[in-house]
């Protein structure tokens, strides 16, 4: 019976550290893509806002407002993720990004336009294509299955008992 227990709370243990680890390289790989593809269009304002328009979902307003607001925004989410702060805010704000990233980069195969991605500035040459997509959809999904984990973990009981305010995952000794 108290091997039983041992046992249960070694594999609770060990799936708490594979999931920090797993939330950690996310984290950081996005949080570094983010940073790495916003730097660009930063620089080069007025390429990206040629980006924006070759997509041709956007008016000149909203386009224009795109252009200014994005590379901002995947700076601040790039730096939270990777300097942990506000992680589930940050995480959620990438999954929204790589959801819109998404459904623009589908929307523009769907029209038949051949563009360049203009996800890391106007020095992208690569034309847009199922690859593109497939790239989009993999940044979705673990985006997405960090934001769940992180969420799925804040709600679990163990998270419930730590008083010190960390996660659940970085707890040394288990809830009584």
């Amino acid at each position: 019976m108290i091997s039983e227990i041992k046992i249960i709370r070694f594999c609770k243990h060990n799936r708490r550290q594979l999931f920090s680890g797993f939330l950690f390289i996310v984290r950081v790989a996005i949080g570094c893509m983010f940073l790495y593809s916003s730097l660009p269009k930063i620089r080069q304002p007025y390429d990206f806002l040629s980006s924006v328009y070759s997509y041709e979902i956007l008016g000149p307003k909203l386009g224009m407002f795109v252009a200014i607001t994005l590379p901002w925004l995947e700076v601040l989410v790039g730096i939270c993720l990777i300097g942990d702060i506000f992680v589930v805010g940050a995480m959620l704000a990438s999954t929204a990004m790589a959801a819109m990233f998404t459904f623009v980069l589908a929307s523009a195969l769907y029209n038949g336009l051949q563009i360049t991605c203009g996800c890391f500035g106007a020095s992208s040459t690569e034309i847009i294509g199922y690859s593109t997509l497939i790239r989009a959809c993999i940044i979705l999904l673990a985006s997405t299955a960090a934001y769940a984990g992180l969420v799925i973990s804040r709600l679990s009981p163990t998270h419930q008992c730590n008083t010190q305010g960390a996660y659940p995952l970085n707890q040394t000794t288990p809830c009584h």
